[in-house]
């Protein structure tokens, strides 16, 4: 999937989209948030339809030439409510990659 990065402030609305970095949600860590590939699906569970982050540490963030977003290390599917039933990256060219 190909998805878009949001000007800051923009919360994810379509599947793919994505934000940030951006301070001041998670203390003085920079966040990323984003609406994982299936969070739209029919037969996704309830935790893949909420917009979902990461913080920098433990991943890291990098700004790529076209405007694009690469997310190092994988963003997972493991809740307390259980998987969201996707796993994989956000690679250069805003491209989803599940694994």
């Amino acid at each position: 999937m190909i998805g878009r990065r949001l000007p800051l402030g923009t919360m994810p609305e379509r599947p793919g989209d994505y934000m940030g970095p951006i301070f001041g949600w998670t203390g003085d860590k920079p966040a990323v948030f984003f609406l994982k590939p299936n969070a739209r699906d029919a037969d996704a569970p309830p935790t893949a339809r909420a917009i979902q982050h990461v913080v920098s540490p433990p991943h890291t963030f990098r700004e790529c030439p076209d405007g694009s977003l690469e997310i190092r290390n994988s963003l997972g599917d493991n809740h307390p409510l259980g998987s969201d039933g996707w796993h994989g990256y956000l690679d250069a060219g805003h491209v989803w990659r599940k694994v």
